[in-house]
């Protein structure tokens, strides 16, 4: 899904072709979200078919031809709907959600250990992000705090901080059970 939104987003910018779509998103995700050209050219063949883009060939003498993509008013309006839309917040589906589910099904000391463990990953994270965003700011001026990549780095250090209080709870809860 997000894939085709961003691609969206890009081509509002201006026409593209489908190596220059890959490279957009890739730069977008700052090279962390490789797409390959299947992906790339599956995702493009299906806007096209939804009404959300349209292409056409350019021809090259020295290249091959090319097929150039441009987003279409129904795109754009596509686009703007999946920007300005809540997200929907699911409780239990996502992959932690379902680990826990399955603890009323495992030895409580089984528990406790996949919590330890889940504890050990996110400090994991929150260090490499913390390292990351030091690398994105190293002075600590203002200047950069803008960028969305900085504002990406800090909601997902803002999520892992909580998902650490909570399994440290979760842990103290679940020793006085153990």
């Amino acid at each position: 899904m997000a894939v085709k939104h961003l691609f969206l987003a890009l081509l509002t910018q201006k026409e593209l072709h489908g190596y220059e779509l890959k490279n957009g998103f890739e730069d977008l995700a700052s090279g962390k979200w490789p797409l390959n050209f299947g992906q790339v050219y599956q995702t493009l063949s299906r806007l096209e078919r939804d009404g959300l883009i349209e292409s056409y060939e350019v021809i090259q003498t020295d290249k091959p031809d090319k097929k150039v993509y441009r987003v279409t008013e129904a795109g754009r309006k596509h686009l703007e709907d999946w920007l300005y839309a809540e997200d929907n917040w699911n409780l239990f589906f996502d992959e932690l959600a379902l680990k826990i589910m399955a603890f009323d099904l495992i030895n409580s000391r089984e528990a406790l250990e996949i919590l330890r463990g889940y504890r050990s990953f996110i400090l994991r994270v929150i260090k490499s992000l913390t390292e990351m965003l030091g690398r994105m700011n190293p002075t600590g001026s203002a200047g950069s705090t803008h960028s969305t990549r900085v504002m990406l780095v800090e909601r997902n250090l803002h999520r892992a901080e909580a998902d650490l209080k909570w399994v440290t709870s979760m842990i103290e809860r679940w020793q006085k059970y153990d």
